[in-house]
């Protein structure tokens, strides 16, 4: 569940934006970018569980990390289907929170289309070692895809995705003999995912996010709902 800052965090946090802007000077010649992030979606009994960590992390050339700031937007939702993104925080120097606020009716498409749809908005140079998720229900039906851009996308209507390998989880799923998790083991099978993710690699972290999608009603937050600092560029996240 969420925390509260104490003071000593929030002085950390300031320290490693100040560190971060090092990083963020190559990243317009070329040189530096973004690393981490572990993003995943799952159907259960009652609904679809769609979870990320919050940390964007500046890596240098040597893919050692430089400098992070966490409470990064990675999932993105307005009524319908849910979109996760991970390997690209900004499109040609616009965040990807305001690319999407901008394009905000890609959103509303269906669960099947939406990836499509942002794959053709996105400008060809940023799409390498990207990965979307979405999670939705399609005639009454869930469904979760997942999708590199330049590639088709592949569907289910069980199971899950996710875009690192997760040893735990899939043992997890291994040993259920394929019955379907409720929401609740879901949301718990999926943060001890990313958890251990952020273990094995300190570019994964921040409050992790955890968003349920029911065919009954609106998405719901479950934990660390995304905050939109209304920033635009990489640059606004230092100043």
């Amino acid at each position: 569940m969420a925390r509260c800052e104490t003071s000593g965090m929030k002085r950390l946090v300031l320290v490693l934006i100040v560190i971060s802007v090092t990083a963020i000077a190559p990243s317009r010649s070329g040189k530096g970018r973004f690393g981490g992030t572990f993003i995943g979606v799952m159907v259960a009994e009652d609904g679809i569980l769609i979870g990320s960590d919050s940390r964007s992390t500046f890596v240098d050339d040597s893919n050692q990390p430089v400098g992070y700031v966490d409470r990064m937007p990675k999932i993105y939702v307005n009524h319908g289907a849910a979109l996760a993104v991970a390997g690209l925080t900004s499109v040609e120097d616009e965040l990807l929170s305001s690319f999407l606020r901008r394009n905000g009716l890609l959103l509303d498409s269906p669960v099947n289309e939406i990836l499509h749809d942002v794959a053709l908005k996105l400008p060809y140079r940023n799409t390498n070692s990207v990965l979307m998720l979405s999670a939705g229900f399609a005639n009454g039906e869930p469904v979760i895809c997942a999708k590199v851009p330049v590639e088709p996308q592949s569907c289910r209507k069980n199971g899950y995705f996710s875009n690192k390998n997760s040893p735990g989880l899939r043992r997890w799923f291994e040993a259920r003999g394929g019955r379907t998790p409720t929401a609740a083991e879901a949301a718990v099978v999926l943060e001890r995912a990313i958890r251990e993710a952020a273990d094995l690699d300190s570019s994964i972290g921040g409050p992790i996010t955890l968003l349920e999608v029911s065919k009954a009603g609106d998405p719901v937050w479950l934990q660390n709902p995304p905050i939109d600092h209304g920033w635009t560029r990489v640059s606004d996240m230092v100043d």
